[in-house]
């Protein structure tokens, strides 16, 4: 065969054999997949010997990393043409985002090799790399940031909102929008996107419709959370004073795994970091974890539950009887309450999905399409009221953006506490809940249409209460 004669494997200039064997790989993979990636399998999709792709770039693992890189400087090229450099030509800035929105799916769509491995990369991915698609993820910030310093001004309004926050969430409902029309194509169509998009933007006026107050309604101050170290100290150190008891040595060693993987990432999770940090041998943890899968499941499965206990209350099953901003706002106080005074689970819970092994981005995807269909009621309530026959896909799409900034506002609380403070973002959220042009009336009772008309007096809605729904308690803290 032609891939297994050096003779007649063509000479190519070094950039050209790069470039080639990119190509290759990149085939292989939207053929096969990721699991089918091999040295072998690119050697026959290039035509080349296995020495050639070793004397271009050492090993497999260097090929993946310059593939992801290759695809992170096309996407980053398409997004800075989408977005260009100055203040834009067209006066209307509502206008230059729905085609923004629109050019920015269709970039996606007919590039979806490049989106797919910048935004859902292969697990194991290096240091490098995260750090590359992060800082990736500031530059458009900013550049985002600096068209709403444009923008809301020459719009009307809403005024005083946060620019950088904003800014911020719409980096990460970007992604997940793409994510979702790369996972399910027929479903998540870039015009059902668009539409989804253009019918959030019609509820968010120049002006509030109602005189609204600017300060958030009370509630619970929430004390920013612990730091890296006291959270370290608090669960890492060892009590030479006595015996640990089997389970609680199983927390204990479970908590600096939490510790670990919240300071490092999942690839520094090794048995030995684990009995290092926990100042133990290995055969201490041999006695609880067969291995490290063993041990990182067990991680996975505490730790879902302890999620799983705050978000049964973050949105009420019938959220009837409440309006919609204050069951969105009580939503965020309670996602931050609970991010913030468990910050190692929530690190855990929000890490973003190119850090995230594959046994946790399962858990996450359906742990979020539950918490959507919570949220689709208040979606039909506030944007779809007067228009009962919309598209379900339509009102899930919508439902996965508040859910994506609801997850984004608690990354930051944890990640970033000190310019992201529980204060400011609970006051950026109430800041843009009151421009919402729905007057705040109650929600209906489940029973009748979600997209009952508020105020009719066919099914009268109780007066919603001051103080809202319980959410029950994690488990234990970490």
């Amino acid at each position: 065969m032609a891939a297994n004669s050096t003779s007649r494997t063509p000479r190519l200039a070094p950039e050209n054999r790069r470039e080639q064997l990119l190509d290759a790989t990149m085939a292989v993979l939207a053929e096969a997949g990721f699991s089918h990636i091999t040295v072998e399998a690119i050697a026959q999709a290039a035509g080349v010997t296995r020495p050639v792709i070793y004397d271009t770039f050492g090993d497999l693992g260097s090929l993946l990393l310059a593939l992801i890189e290759r695809a992170d400087r096309r996407v980053t090229g398409q997004l800075a043409a989408i977005l260009g450099d100055g203040v834009p030509s067209d006066p209307s800035p509502d206008r230059f985002l729905i085609d923004t929105i629109n050019a920015f799916l269709a970039a996606v769509r007919e590039d979806p090799s490049s989106w797919r491995l910048v935004l859902m990369p292969p697990p194991g991915n290096s240091a490098e790399l995260n750090f590359r698609l992060q800082r990736g993820r500031g530059e458009l910030a900013g550049r985002i940031r600096a068209l709403l310093d444009w923008g809301l001004p020459a719009r009307g309004g809403p005024r005083g909102l946060d620019h950088e926050l904003t800014a911020r969430l719409l980096v990460a409902i970007g992604e997940d929008a793409a994510r979702l029309m790369l996972a399910h194509p027929r479903r998540f169509s870039p015009d059902r996107l668009a539409a989804a998009t253009i019918d959030l933007l019609a509820v968010i006026p120049p002006t509030p419709a109602t005189a609204r107050a600017d300060t958030p309604p009370p509630r619970p101050e929430i004390a920013p959370p612990a730091r890296m170290e006291e959270l370290s100290a608090r669960f890492c150190a060892p009590d030479p004073r006595r015996r640990v008891p089997q389970a609680e040595r199983r927390e204990q060693l479970l908590n600096v795994a939490l510790v670990l993987v919240a300071e490092e990432g999942f690839g520094a999770l090794t048995m030995e970091a684990i009995a290092r940090r926990a100042e133990v041998n290995r055969v201490v943890i041999y006695r609880s974890f067969a291995n490290l899968g063993v041990l990182i499941t067990a991680l996975m499965h505490r730790e879902d539950q302890r999620v799983r206990a705050t978000l049964a209350g973050l949105i009420p099953q019938d959220p009837g009887g409440y309006a919609a901003d204050e069951v969105l706002f009580d939503s965020v106080h309670r996602l931050l309450s609970a991010a913030c005074a468990y910050p190692l689970t929530w690190r855990l819970a929000l890490l973003r999905p190119e850090n995230a092994p594959r046994i946790l981005q399962r858990i996450v995807n359906r742990r979020r399409a539950a918490l959507a269909k919570r949220i689709e009621p208040l979606v039909g309530y506030v944007i779809y009221a007067d228009a009962p026959d919309t598209p379900g896909h339509q009102v899930e799409a919508i439902a996965r953006m508040l859910l994506t900034i609801g997850e984004e506002i608690g990354r930051l609380a944890i990640t970033e506490p000190d310019a992201f403070t529980p204060a400011r973002l609970l006051r950026s959220v109430w800041r843009l809940l009151a421009t919402i042009s729905t007057a705040p009336e109650p929600i209906p009772r489940q029973g009748g249409s979600p997209h009952h008309t508020p105020g009719s007096t066919s099914t009268p809605p109780p007066p919603a209460p001051t103080s809202p729904w319980t959410a029950p308690t994690p488990p234990s803290p970490s």
